[in-house]
């Protein structure tokens, strides 16, 4: 009985509820078109509000979906504005999106804040996700290479190990760290190679000391700021991005091969047989026998992979953005390679009626590196090796052992060094922040920003016994944790629509607390688990064994306040006072003020009239100071350094002894900049065409660096102090432009142009000791050893990177000939007399970036990089054409000095100044997005091609004109420089 009682109520449940919800659904189908030429869009997304229901455009721009009556579907595409509409009784819905090109309305980040970018008064750039440089990407930095007008971005050769420059508006300084501020998610001094270039939302840069002052002594050198992906609401989506790529050397360097080498040795078997026909090729060369091309031997074609998956999603209350992304670099130089995996999370919860919003970002990172010296000139150091060592040699006996030459002291095998030698470094990173945000009351919200960074590094190096030596070991541990407090308080409050403030008040506390251990030894006895077992290397000598620890500590107080009138006149202002425990106890406090105005004449009612085809045509201009603390730690305090045993006349025992490395300096302080800057922002054509013009003035003051002082009375000969000035002037033009927007085609190209030049004011303390300039960019190698084989001088009134050089004259008796001091000629290379006769800074540095969308379905990137006016040192002609023949290598130019009798040894000179402009073709990619209603659950689907660098068009002879520019010896094409790579890579896309 119970049983047919629960039987028919289960059945008049079904009888009452099944058919009105049945009833309540609806299918609904439709097409979206463009406004503009009525053609379709394919890839629209269409949801059911507030739910995860959704569905997106065929080809043909058709969807179809099943909601209920009382629904509202959201349409939305980019570029478009979006639509909402209710269903009601409708089965039928087509929809027309209106294009949106709301350039004016985009949110660019600030300083510990937003604002619409048509709002700014000071210098700040924006490049999206969607902007980014593609292909092979080893560092995010790399991403905005070429995007921004006075960003300059390089990078010394390929190695997948090495990491960018970047130099915003020139160099602020000598022997400080002229890097930008790295701001990951509003946590400063985040090192950008730990976040995935998958993962960013944008990037903005701060240029200008009204823009980057706010955070005062870290903001002379730019800021960049970058946000990563939160989650979206109603929108629950997973992407999967993979490529693989192939990566090989572009240029080779030009040597001579073994027939070139034997044909040498036999003119000079000819020569000597005139004297004694007795002679044999052997009397004269040393022939390994053997045609190896030793560059063909350590270069290879290197295989990248990346992959990278994320899942995001969200609802009113909270959202969330998960991902993992790992790759693998090898590089093109055998043995060196990179792994590196990246996890992060972000979330964000609000709560109080939407009054509190908590954001939370955690991200760790897993490195593995494997390297290979070759930056030097030593016994390791492979590219020398490789290059100089003589073509005839094998690489390997006959019994399979490493051919070694006995015909020149210090050259070893580079193969088996590569395959012997154990050079590795694990790396482990750490990032986390909490922030929480209280609406107090209508306006006014207060913030707290509490974050930790860890990183922990060990390094270990081994070279067995019988290769270069009888064995050496080495390890290291380096771990460097930063803890962030900030507090602020943000009122907004707009009066009658017309007087609109914002006004921020904030606290900052920072401190980075940084340890070490180093351990090395000599004589291993042993091979068994190389550098892990150090007992085994028995030769340990005074200093082999070393630790560290120190910290430093910054304080600041903040505060800003924008005004504008009817989004007309603009009005702002930010001080910021610092304290920083590096600097002495009279100086370790400093103000960084900054006052900037704007004007949109666009808004006048006299102007519109005049030019109604302008969308925006806003003045602005700024004043800011900012400043550098970028040295070490403890330079304003008398520290004590280990100087070595010695023997304790009274005892006869070993004691250890101290010497002071700098002076004590009470009033070392800030490096300061003072920046004036104008700039036009300007819209047309319905912001088909915008872009902006900016103008500034910069001048750094009390630049920080080490100086030699008398001692006696001083206990040591250096002190750390404040001297010289700099200044950088320049113009940037970034234009950008929807040129087509058809259905079936669709044109935005990005032109950015900047022209900085460095002039040295006043030089200060920072010449030389025994001359009035300041030496930089030495070349050693060769028999090129002391102190006149420096290639670049600082010299007061004279352009940064200005290459001071000897004039070459003309060859005598096989001697290079050079102008004297005296006013004559010297073979005597310390007394040539040198001039500037060129310099490493370009006029003119410019970015080209094109998107085209071709029938809907394919897109094509293009992007070109040019320097335009900057001088390249050859340093490696000038080390490879020294005739030291047949022994080494050299280059074909040596074959002609040997014929005009050439006996003069490697030096620096003037002829090996180029010219080194050249325009890049820096990416290029080619995708296809597949329509997906027939792949379900993909929502979109895209395959593409692409390469990096693919040609170069140049007029210098080296093997690239770029050198990677930072500091303040930049412009030296160095023979030891890991070459530059050409790369082809094979992508996915995938949402679901």
């Amino acid at each position: 009985m119970i049983k047919k009682i629960r039987l028919t109520l289960i059945f008049l449940l079904i009888k009452v509820f099944i058919p009105g919800v049945l009833m309540a659904q609806v299918a609904i189908t439709g097409i979206i078109t463009d406004s503009d030429d009525q053609s379709t869009l394919p890839g629209v997304t269409i949801l059911e509000k507030n739910t995860g229901i959704g569905a997106i455009t065929d080809i043909d721009g058709k969807y179809n979906i099943t909601v209920p009556k009382d629904a509202v579907l959201v349409f939305s595409f980019v570029g478009y504005k979006q639509q909402e509409i209710p269903v009601g009784t409708q089965t039928v819905i087509n929809v027309v999106l209106e294009k949106q090109i709301e350039l004016l309305d985009e949110v660019i980040v600030i300083g510990y804040g937003v604002q619409k970018k048509s709002d700014k008064t000071g210098a700040v750039a924006q490049v999206k996700a969607e902007e980014m440089s593609g292909g092979v990407i080893t560092d995010a930095i790399q991403a905005l290479q070429g995007r921004t007008a006075g960003v300059l971005i390089t990078k010394k050769g390929g190695d997948p190990n090495e990491g960018y420059a970047v130099r915003i508006r020139g160099a602020s300084g000598f022997d400080s760290n002229t890097q930008p501020l790295y701001v990951v998610d509003g946590v400063p001094g985040v090192d950008p190679t730990t976040v995935a270039p998958e993962d960013i939302e944008t990037f903005n840069i701060l240029k200008d000391a009204a823009s980057s002052a706010i955070y005062g002594s870290r903001g002379s050198n730019g800021v960049i700021i970058i946000t990563t992906k939160r989650g979206k609401v109603d929108n629950f989506t997973v992407q999967l991005n993979m490529k693989v790529s192939a990566d090989q050397v572009a240029s080779k360097l030009d040597l001579l091969s073994a027939s070139d080498i034997r044909n040498y040795a036999q003119g000079l078997l000819e020569e000597a047989q005139i004297e004694n026909p007795q002679y044999t090729i052997d009397s004269v060369f040393n022939d390994g026998g053997a045609n190896t091309d030793w560059q063909d031997e350590i270069f290879r074609t290197g295989i990248t992979q990346s992959y990278n998956l994320n899942f995001s999603g969200g609802t009113e209350n909270n959202s969330y953005y998960a991902s993992i992304t790992h790759a693998n670099w090898e590089g093109v130089m055998e043995g060196t390679s990179k792994v590196r995996t990246i996890a992060k999370i972000n979330v964000t919860q609000k709560g109080l009626n939407d009054k509190l919003t908590l954001s939370g970002n955690l991200s760790g990172t897993f490195e593995n590196n494997d390297y290979e010296n070759y930056d030097g000139w030593d016994k390791d150091d492979i590219l020398y090796q490789a290059f100089s060592r003589n073509p005839t040699d094998p690489v390997y006996n006959e019994d399979g052992s490493y051919y070694e030459t006995t015909r020149v002291f210090n050259y070893q095998n580079p193969i088996a060094i590569i395959n012997e030698v154990d050079n590795t470094r694990d790396a482990k990173r750490f990032l986390g922040n909490l922030k929480a945000d209280l609406e107090l009351f209508d306006g006014l919200i207060a913030s707290a920003n509490v974050g930790y960074t860890r990183d922990d590094q060990e390094s270990y190096y081994f070279r067995p016994n019988g290769l270069i030596d009888n064995g050496y070991g080495k390890r290291e541990y380096k771990n460097t944790t930063q803890k962030l407090i900030e507090v602020t308080g943000n009122y907004t409050k707009s009066i009658n629509e017309k007087h609109n403030v914002n006004a921020l008040l904030g606290y900052s506390w920072q401190e980075s607390v940084y340890e070490g251990f180093f351990a090395q030894a000599r004589d291993a006895q042993s091979e068994y688990l190389a550098s892990n077992n150090m007992q085994a290397l028995i030769d340990l000598q005074y200093g082999d064994i070393d630790s560290w620890k120190g910290m430093w500590r910054l304080i600041g107080f903040f505060g800003r306040v924008q005004y504008n009138y009817k989004n007309k006149y603009y009005l702002s202002g930010s001080l910021r006072r610092d304290g920083s425990s590096k600097f002495g106890a009279n100086n370790q406090w400093g103000w960084f003020p900054t006052v900037a105005i704007g004007w949109d004449l666009q808004k006048e009612a006299w102007w519109s009239e005049m030019f109604p085809w302008f969308d925006q045509f806003k003045w602005r201009a700024s004043y800011g100071v900012s400043g550098n603390q970028e040295i070490g730690e403890y330079k304003s305090q008398l520290v004590f350094q280990n100087a070595g045993l010695t023997v304790d006349p009274e005892t006869g025992k070993d004691v250890v002894t101290f010497t002071n490395p700098w002076n004590a300096n009470p009033d070392l302080k800030w490096e300061e900049t003072t920046e004036y800057n104008v700039g036009l922002d300007f819209a047309v054509l319905k912001s088909r065409v915008s872009g902006s013009l900016e103008v500034y003035f910069k001048n750094t003051k009390d630049l920080l660096g080490q100086f030699s002082v008398p001692k006696p009375p001083n206990l040591s000969d250096k002190t750390w102090g404040n001297s010289g000035e700099l200044q950088n002037r320049g113009i940037e033009l970034f234009v950008q432009s929807y040129v087509i927007e058809k259905s079936n085609l669709k044109w935005k190209t990005m032109f950015n142009i900047s022209h900085n030049k460095s002039k040295i004011l006043d030089l200060g303390d920072f010449y030389t000791e025994g001359s009035s300039v300041r030496k930089e960019g030495y070349i050693s190698g060769r028999g090129m050893v002391g102190d006149e084989y420096y290639v670049i001088g600082i010299i007061e009134g004279e352009e940064l990177g200005s290459f001071y050089l000897p004039v070459y004259v003309t060859m005598i008796d096989g001697k290079f000939v050079y102008k004297s001091e005296t006013g004559g000629y010297t073979d005597n290379l310390s007394e040539a007399k040198r001039e500037i006769v060129g310099t490493a800074s370009p006029d003119l540095e410019i970015g080209w970036s094109n998107t085209f969308t071709l029938f809907k379905n394919w897109d094509l990137d293009i992007s070109f990089r040019s320097m335009i006016g900057n001088d390249v040192y050859n340093a490696t002609e000038s080390f490879f054409d020294n005739p030291d023949l047949p022994s080494l290598n050299a280059s074909p130019s040596a074959l002609d000095w040997e014929e005009q009798g050439r006996v003069s040894g490697s030096t620096v000179m003037d002829i090996y100044v180029e010219d080194g402009s050249f325009v890049r073709l820096d990416y290029l990619a080619l995708g296809y997005n597949f329509n997906t209603k027939k792949i379900a659950p993909v929502k979109n689907l895209k395959i593409y091609f692409a390469s990096n660098n693919l040609f170069t068009i140049t007029g210098y002879s080296g093997i690239d004109p770029e050198t990677k520019i930072d500091g303040v010896a930049f412009g030296i094409d160095q023979y030891n420089v890991y070459p530059k790579t050409r790369t082809f890579t094979f992508g996915i896309n995938a949402t679901f």
